[in-house]
């Protein structure tokens, strides 16, 4: 194959959108593997990424190809990688939204026997961003209470059953409104809290008997900075994987001091290679058998064409789904 299409951020007249072209066909290197694609997922960053905002440290020049992970099959790699062509893999890939990726052969994750392509796109960055915030990030123990702010996201709804499969004594999933309490508790929330209606410092330490939180993964950003300083327990983790609520916010240092707190900032954006193969090697390490048995299938809340990624976006800006939205990846759209 000579080509292959993928979907391109293009300026227009009225502004970047996101259109079908034919690109050259990806070549894979010695330590890398090559994937069919057949399903990617649609992530809030993928907004970021239309509006020129999101952009990493290993971003080449040409056309950005939007997506941020995918699924597919091997169809190539080096004998030595443990992967062989046929195996179906979910992996994070930048530019995942093609017919075809190259990534660095230490990246992909097998898919369950019994995942679909479009569950294993569903999942991916979620298992890998969770785990990373509880385990690397936030260092989690067993036993110990673990804060999920915006719960009711993608990542934040693997974030909680990755909390429980690591160990957490309590897990508490923090949201703005409490519509989705069965559904969390089902996830295995121990505890749901309203971040909208004023007290939620309040609310999370009578929940935790005073002693507050150990490990606080954080979606939202400024705006709840000072409420997770408020609710962290003694020498507690606070992780600040998202910013969706803006980047700045008010830091009590005295707090911060007196609790011995420790503010920690993740992102893909800035890791080489080596970090982010440490991050697939510790989800299949801790989170193989999980995966195998079905405790962490993800929730998908629909499957679109890929060619309706514009619409699938706007449903991620407005909200307004519970899940992942999975685009499937044709070679014939």
């Amino acid at each position: 194959m000579n080509s292959i299409k993928a979907m391109v951020v293009a300026g227009t007249a009225s502004g970047a959108t996101i259109q079908q072209r034919e690109l050259g066909a990806p070549v894979r290197n010695a330590g890398q593997v090559l994937i069919g694609v057949r399903a990617a997922s649609v992530n809030r960053a993928d907004l970021a990424v239309r509006a020129g905002t999101h952009v990493s440290a290993d971003a080449t020049a040409g056309p950005t190809v939007v997506g941020l992970d995918c699924a597919g099959v091997v169809l190539d790699a080096d004998a030595d990688s443990g992967l062989a062509t046929g195996d179906r893999v979910m992996t994070m890939a930048g530019g995942g939204l093609a017919e075809q990726v190259v990534v660095d052969a230490r990246m992909p994750i097998r898919l369950p026997d019994s995942w679909s392509f479009e569950m294993g796109a569903a999942a991916v960055l979620a298992l890998m961003t969770g785990h990373n915030a509880l385990r690397t990030a936030g260092r989690l123990v067993p036993g110990e209470s673990v804060l999920v702010n915006a719960a009711r996201s993608g990542v934040g709804q693997a974030t909680i059953r990755i909390a429980n499969e690591l160990g957490a004594g309590r897990v508490i999933a923090a949201v703005r409104s409490l519509r989705d309490e069965d559904f969390l508790t089902e996830l295995g929330a121990d505890i749901v809290v309203d971040t909208g209606s004023g007290g939620f410092a309040e609310a999370v330490l009578a929940a935790t008997d005073g002693r507050g939180v150990d490990v606080i993964v954080d979606h939202v950003g400024g705006p709840y900075l000072a409420d997770h300083v408020k609710a962290a327990a003694l020498k507690g983790r606070i992780v600040g994987v998202g910013r969706l609520g803006g980047a700045e916010g008010t830091l009590d240092m005295e707090t911060l001091a007196v609790k011995r707190l420790e503010l920690v900032g993740v992102t893909f954006r800035t890791r080489d290679a080596d970090e982010k193969a440490a991050i697939a090697a510790g989800v299949r390490a801790d989170l193989i058998e999980a995966l195998s048995e079905g405790r962490l299938d993800p929730r998908i809340d629909r499957v679109l064409p890929w060619t309706e990624v514009l619409g699938a976006q706007d449903v991620v800006a407005s909200d307004a789904h519970l899940g992942k939205i999975v685009l499937r990846v044709s070679a014939d759209a």
